[in-house]
Formats: structure tokens, C-alpha cells, sequence
């Protein structure tokens, strides 16, 4: 069978945590980025040499890692240069398949993947302008580098902060909990040290069959540490705090995509 081809365009973090994950498939990988820095550090790293513009591509999955302020302009300088039966395929933030459809009558893939597909335990959403699996990408490819969940797009904005955001609540609430432990005495070392320590411990306590809740439940005992630090946390808003986050994230994809429909 026939490798499939896979041009990534744009080598930012995303564009770089799919080349890490996909590096070891069976798939021909092509690379383009218009930074020198970036084109030579991926050559060291990987000894794939990235082109600096997008060449003719007449097959294979064109995945657009690019901003999204630089996606139309993209679409008007290459629309020529992409054959009909190339996927394209698209994890830009607030990017609908209608606006891509007012350059190209391809096949398109929106998805909305997270940094973890670097390590092929990301969670990827997706939805098409087709039926099936075209090219078997999401099989072959996208189900190598993480779980993947078909969502309708009217979604797109609340899975982009919750999924694509997602690790920055993470890393942020982690961060705090750095500060507070420095703040009440402990040296940066140690506190980066012992939260680090917790995070790469946490998966392994994640169980399908429980929710959030019971595994708070389960740490947490009557009249406890845990507890007295829970009812503060409730008692300053916490929910509300976290609810205005996601909220202002949605938010902003949505405008997101009415920028690009716009332009």
C-alpha cells in the first residue's frame, strides 16, 4: 500500500508536536516554513530539510498548522498550487470549513488537537466536509497520535478552550501552586520539584470509570488538609474563576472565526 503523503506547513509548536508524533509512522513527511531559524533547527533535529514555500502538491493531507492571521492570505497565495484530491486538513483555531471552502472544493478536515499529540497522548476532535475516512488519515494517522472524537462544529469553540487550551490551565494552576509553595517558604527548587512530581503522577490515578469528582472525594477526608483547602477554594469562587476562563476562550474563538469569515 501505497505511504501517504503528509505536508506540514508551518513549523510553530503545533506544527513541530505533529512532526514529533508522526516521525515514526510510516508516512512520507514534507515540511515547509518561511523562518531560517526554524528550517535549520528542524534539519538538526529531524535531517528533514523544510522548503521555505509551498510547491505543487497534487495528493496526500496538506496540514495547515499556521496562524490564523495569516490563513487567508495563505489560501489566496497557494490555492493553485493545491490538486483536487489533497486533503486539507486544518487544526487552525476558529478556521470553519466554510471559510476554506470559499477557496477549495477539496475535502477538509477540521480538527483541534492539543501539544500532547507530541507524545501521541493527544485528544483530537474532528470534523469533515465528507463522508468516511478519506485517504484513511484519521485511522492510519490521527488514531496513532492520540484519541480521537468526532464533534459537530457548532462545538469547535468550547473543545478549542477546554482541549486545545487545555494544557495552559494545567501548566497555569501548576505554576500557581509553585508560587504558593515558595511564598509560604519552600525554595523554587524544591517547590518546582515536588509539583512536577505530582503532575506526572496524576495520570496514572486517572481511571475511566471514575469521574473528577470521586477522585477529589478520594483525597479529601472530613475535617482534613484537603478539605480546609477545598472549602476556601469555594469559599473565593473557584468555579466561577475557571467557568469566566473557559468562557472568555470560547469566546474568542468564535470571534476568531468571524474575523476570518470577514476577511
Amino acid at each position: 500500500m501505497k505511504k501517504i503523503d503528509i505536508h506540514i506547513v508551518g513549523l510553530g509548536n503545533l506544527g513541530s508536536a505533529f512532526l514529533n508524533g508522526l516521525n515514526d509512522l510510516d508516512t512520507n513527511i514534507y515540511l515547509y516554513e518561511d523562518s531560517n531559524v526554524v528550517r535549520q533547527s528542524m534539519q538538526k533535529s529531524y535531517s528533514i530539510t523544510p522548503e521555505e514555500y509551498l510547491t505543487a502538491i497534487n495528493d496526500g493531507v496538506l496540514l495547515l498548522c499556521i496562524k490564523p492571521q495569516n490563513i487567508n492570505q495563505f489560501f489566496i497565495t497557494n490555492k493553485d498550487k493545491i490538486g483536487k484530491d489533497v486533503l486539507i486538513c486544518t487544526p487552525v483555531a476558529g478556521l470553519e470549513i466554510k471559510t476554506i471552502q470559499k477557496y477549495f472544493g477539496n475535502n477538509i478536515l477540521r480538527i483541534m488537537p492539543n501539544l500532547l499529540i507530541h507524545d501521541k497522548t493527544g485528544f483530537i476532535p474532528f470534523t469533515s466536509n465528507y463522508q468516511g475516512d478519506y485517504l484513511n488519515f484519521i485511522h492510519n494517522v490521527l488514531k496513532n497520535l492520540g484519541t480521537v472524537k468526532e464533534v459537530d462544529e457548532s462545538m469547535f469553540p468550547i473543545v478549542t478552550a477546554l482541549s486545545g487550551s487545555g494544557p495552559a490551565w494545567f501548566y497555569e494552576l501548576s505554576n500557581q501552586l509553585v508560587n504558593s509553595g515558595t511564598e509560604l517558604g519552600l525554595s523554587l527548587e524544591d517547590s518546582e520539584l515536588i509539583i512536577k512530581e505530582l503532575v506526572k503522577a496524576l495520570p496514572a490515578l486517572v481511571d475511566k470509570d471514575e469521574t473528577f469528582k470521586d477522585l477529589v472525594n478520594k483525597v479529601k477526608s472530613p475535617g482534613g488538609t484537603t478539605e480546609a483547602g477545598l472549602n476556601s477554594l469555594n469559599d473565593d469562587s473557584f468555579d466561577t474563576i475557571i467557568l469566566n476562563a473557559i468562557r472568555k476562550a470560547t469566546q474568542r474563538s468564535t470571534e476568531i472565526s468571524k474575523e476570518l469569515t470577514n476577511e
